[in-house]
C-alpha cells in the first residue's frame, strides 16, 4: 500500500518517454478496425496493444490519456512485485520478502521505467509472475505448465524473452548440475510442460496474423527491422568484455553453490546467474540499451542478493543494525527518485498541451505526420516510426525518406515536428505554422501585405486568406471572388478584395479558433 501510494503520487511526475505514445498508437489502431505490422508500425509483440485496446477506446479523444495509461501500469507493478515477494516468501520467509518488496519497488530505475505506458512494464510482470510458480516450489507439471505460459505470454509481447529463455535454461542447468549426486532431481515431463506452456499463446498469434495475411509484415515487424539496426560499437571488445565477466561470474558462482552444498536446488545461486547473464548481455552483445531491458532482472537479483545478506550471522545478532541498514537503503533511493523526477513537476503537461491542440483541429479522418504517434488518436501518413534505428538507417541510407511525398499524398495539414530527418524538417518550416509547442499548422506567413499575392502552395488543401483574424475574400486564378479555396499543389495568384493579407493557412484550423502568429513571435520548441 505505501508503494502504490508513492506511485499514484509520482503518476505525472515520470520522465515522459516517445515509447509511450507511441504503444498507445499502435493500442488505439486495433481500435480502428487497422491491423499492427501492415497498418500500422509495431516492432513488439501483439499481446500488449491488444490487451490495452479497450482502454484506449474508452479514452479515445483524450488529451490527459496518458495519465490514465499510467494508471493501468500500475497492475503490472503491483503483479510484478506480489510475484517477487511471493518467491522470496518461499525462499526466506515473510520478514524478507517484505523488506525485497520494498527495495525492488523503489529501485529508481525500476521505479522510474515501470510507471511509464509502455509493453516491458507487461514483459516484467509475466516473466516475474512465471517464476514465482515454480522458484522455490516442488517441481509439479501444472506448475511449470503455467510458468510457461506466462512466458509466452511474456513472449508474445516481447522479444527479448528470448534472451531471458536462454539465460534461465543455462542457469538452471549448471545449477542442476552442481547439485550432490544423490540429491532428487525433478523429471524431463516437467521442463517438457513448460517447454508446451511457451508455444501457447505465440502460436495462437501467429496463427491469427497468418489467418489475417500479414504474417509476412510481422515478421518484418518483429525480426527484420530489429536485427537490421544499428550494430554495436567496439564489438570484439565488447564480447571479450561479455565472454571475461560471464566466466568469472561462473566461477564464483560454482565455488559459492560447491560450498552451500544444498541438496535442494539452490534458488539463491540460479537466480544469481541468471540475472548476471542476462545483464551481460545486454551491456555487451545486445545491440541498443535502453532503461527497461533490466526490469525483469532487478527484483529477482534484489531478491537474491537480499536472502544473501538476511543469512549473515553478525547482521542478525544485531536488529537496530539491521533495521538502521534497511532505512538507509530505503531512503537512498526514494532521495534518488526524488531528485531524478521530483513528484510536484508535471512531466506530461507539455504532451498534454500539444495532444490537445492537435485534438482541437483535426477530425478523426485526418493524418498527423508525427514521429512514433504521438497524436495518438490519429492515423499517420508515413509508415516507418522516427526512432534511433530508422534514424540511423536514413541517414546511412538504408531506408528511404518519403515523408514530404506521404504527406502530399495524404493531405496531412497538421504535424508534431519533433525528431525528423534534415529534409522533412525544411519543409515543413517553410510550408507549416507553429500553433502551439511543436505542433504545426500548413500554411505561410506573406513575406507582403500587397493585394495582389502570388504563392507557393506545396502541401495541397482548403486554404483561406486572412489578416490576422479574419478571412478575406480573394479571386483565385481569376475565379470568382471567394473566401476559402481547396487549393492543388503549385504556385497560385490571389487578388485580395479587401483588407490587408497577412497569411495562407488551413481553413478546419482557422474555423476552429486558431490564428497565425508572425514566426519572429514563436519557436517549434
Amino acid at each position: 500500500m505505501l508503494l502504490l501510494v508513492l506511485r499514484l503520487a509520482w503518476l505525472n511526475a515520470y520522465t515522459l518517454n516517445s515509447d509511450e505514445s507511441q504503444h498507445a498508437h499502435v493500442a488505439w489502431a486495433w481500435t480502428q478496425g487497422l491491423l499492427p505490422y501492415r497498418d500500422v508500425f509495431d516492432n513488439h509483440g501483439p499481446l500488449f496493444g491488444w490487451l490495452h485496446a479497450p482502454l484506449l477506446k474508452w479514452l479515445d479523444g483524450r488529451a490527459d490519456v496518458l495519465t490514465w495509461l499510467r494508471m493501468a501500469m500500475q497492475f503490472w507493478y503491483l503483479l510484478a512485485l506480489g510475484a517477487t515477494g511471493w518467491m522470496a516468501r518461499r525462499l526466506y520467509g515473510w520478514r524478507v520478502a517484505v523488506v525485497v518488496m520494498l527495495v525492488a519497488g523503489l529501485f529508481p530505475r525500476f521505479f522510474l521505467v515501470s510507471g511509464q505506458f509502455r509493453t516491458d512494464d507487461m514483459w516484467m510482470a509475466l516473466w516475474l509472475a512465471g517464476l514465482a510458480f515454480v522458484v522455490g516450489a516442488p517441481p509439479r507439471i501444472w506448475r511449470y505448465f503455467l510458468a510457461g505460459l506466462l512466458f509466452g505470454a511474456a513472449l508474445a509481447v516481447s522479444q527479448k524473452t528470448l534472451v531471458l529463455l536462454a539465460t534461465t535454461v543455462i542457469a538452471a542447468l549448471v545449477i542442476r548440475l552442481l547439485r550432490p549426486v544423490d540429491a532428487p532431481r525433478g523429471g524431463a515431463r516437467c521442463w517438457l510442460a513448460g517447454g508446451l506452456g511457451v508455444l501457447v499463446i505465440p502460436g495462437i498469434f501467429l496463427a491469427w496474423l497468418a489467418a489475417h495475411g500479414v504474417l509476412t509484415d510481422a515478421w518484418y515487424g518483429l525480426a527484420g527491422y530489429n536485427m537490421g539496426g544499428q550494430g554495436k560499437r567496439h564489438v570484439v571488445q565488447q564480447a571479450l568484455w561479455f565472454v571475461i565477466l560471464s566466466a568469472l561470474l561462473l566461477v564464483a558462482t560454482v565455488a559459492e553453490t560447491r560450498r552451500r552444498a544444498l541438496r535442494e536446488f539452490d534458488w539463491t545461486m540460479f537466480l544469481v546467474l541468471q540475472g548476471g547473464l542476462f545483464l551481460f548481455l545486454i551491456w555487451f552483445v545486445w545491440p541498443l540499451i535502453t532503461k527497461q531491458d533490466f526490469l525483469p532482472v532487478l527484483p529477482t537479483l534484489v531478491m537474491a542478493g537480499g536472502g544473501w545478506f538476511s543469512q549473515r550471522p553478525w547482521l542478525n545478532l544485531r536488529p537496530r543494525l539491521r533495521a538502521g541498514v534497511l532505512m538507509v537503503v530505503l531512503s537512498a533511493e526514494l532521495f534518488t527518485i526524488v531528485c531524478y523526477a521530483p513528484p510536484w513537476e508535471d512531466a506530461l503537461a507539455k504532451q498534454r498541451a500539444e495532444l490537445d491542440v492537435v485534438l482541437r483541429y483535426t477530425d478523426k479522418t485526418d493524418t498527423v505526420m508525427d514521429a512514433k504517434g504521438d497524436s495518438i488518436f490519429r492515423a499517420r501518413p508515413y509508415y516507418p516510426v522516427l526512432e534511433s534505428l530508422a534514424m540511423h538507417r536514413l541517414r546511412k541510407g538504408q531506408m528511404t525518406d518519403t515523408i514530404i511525398d506521404d504527406m502530399i499524398n495524404s493531405h496531412t495539414m497538421v504535424v508534431m515536428l519533433r525528431r525528423f530527418p534534415h529534409a522533412s524538417a525544411r519543409f515543413v518550416m517553410l510550408n507549416f505554422l507553429p500553433a502551439g509547442g511543436g505542433v504545426g499548422v500548413a500554411g505561410r506567413m506573406l513575406p507582403t501585405h500587397e493585394a495582389d499575392q502570388v504563392i507557393d502552395v506545396a502541401v495541397p488543401g482548403d486554404y483561406v486568406l486572412t489578416d490576422g483574424n479574419q478571412r478575406l475574400r480573394a479571386s483565385l486564378d481569376g475565379a470568382p471572388v471567394a473566401d476559402h479555396w481547396v487549393v492543388t499543389r503549385g504556385t497560385h495568384h490571389w487578388k485580395v478584395e479587401g483588407g490587408i493579407p497577412v497569411a495562407l493557412v488551413w481553413t478546419q484550423a482557422f474555423d476552429r479558433g486558431w490564428r497565425p502568429v508572425p514566426p519572429a513571435l514563436v519557436d517549434w520548441r
